[in-house]
């Protein structure tokens, strides 16, 4: 990829003057305050990533670790769903272990199987919303976490889907998780394409995606790749993928 994300696609009617800072205001159940829950992006790469996720139903972004991939869309998804545009919020991933490693089988329900991957999408949950807020979402089903296994015959109605790590995905799976978008509803897709854990002759479900979408003329569809200039978790990350690209 190039140093200036080749494949970021600029709709036509993309209005340069959308907004690329986002705040709401949470209430804070029992204690009866309320805390502003704000993102604003800060990178460049970033506020074109915002203003395609703002305008856009599906957002492919992709690109390093630690380029804020996963916080942006969900942070977004959580602002824009105590706005009320939408009434759920719906996080995925592939239930894929790093690079071969096998853990077998989980035990619980499909909730508590699933859990060990969504650590990350719920650590940026806890950064802005209380732990008890988002146990009423979870209990009240506006936040839910569905495995692509699941997906068959579910359309996402009225809600905001954040698909995480989708490298790790098939493409039939890419294929169907799309197909499931309904009335009012947004999906993010996330992913680094050089951290992928499909070891399949075949292209992984967000490389495949990234190919097959991006000759596509319709600003509904965007695909945003966020590079190392982006990187803000920490500094040495840029160290880190410089010196594993060498090769």
């Amino acid at each position: 990829m190039s140093k200036k994300g080749k494949y970021t696609r600029v709709a036509k009617t993309l209005d340069i003057s959308r907004r690329t800072k986002f705040e709401a205001v949470q209430k804070n159940g029992s204690q009866n305050t309320t805390h502003r829950i704000s993102l604003t992006a800060l990178t460049d790469e970033q506020k074109v990533a915002l203003k395609h996720i703002d305008l856009s139903t599906i957002t492919f972004l992709f690109g390093p670790a630690g380029t804020g991939k996963s916080h942006l869309a969900t942070v977004y998804g959580v602002i824009e769903f105590l706005r009320g545009k939408y009434e759920r919020l719906i996080f995925t991933r592939p239930c894929i272990e790093a690079y071969g490693e096998k853990l077998g089988s989980l035990p619980g329900d499909p909730n508590e199987k699933i859990a060990p991957y969504m650590i990350p999408l719920f650590d940026i949950l806890r950064r802005v919303m209380d732990q008890s807020k988002i146990n009423g979402l979870i209990e009240q089903h506006k936040i839910i976490t569905m495995p692509l296994a699941f997906q068959k015959g579910v359309t996402f109605y009225k809600a905001f889907v954040v698909a995480d790590e989708m490298q790790n995905s098939l493409k039939s799976q890419m294929r169907m998780m799309l197909t499931r978008i309904g009335e009012d509803s947004k999906i993010v897709v996330t992913g680094d394409i050089q951290q992928s854990d499909i070891y399949t002759v075949e292209k992984n479900g967000l490389s495949d995606a990234i190919e097959r979408f991006r000759d596509v003329e319709n600003e509904s569809i965007s695909i945003v790749e966020l590079t190392a200039a982006s990187i803000i978790r920490h500094p040495i990350i840029k160290i880190i993928e410089e010196k594993y690209s060498e090769n």
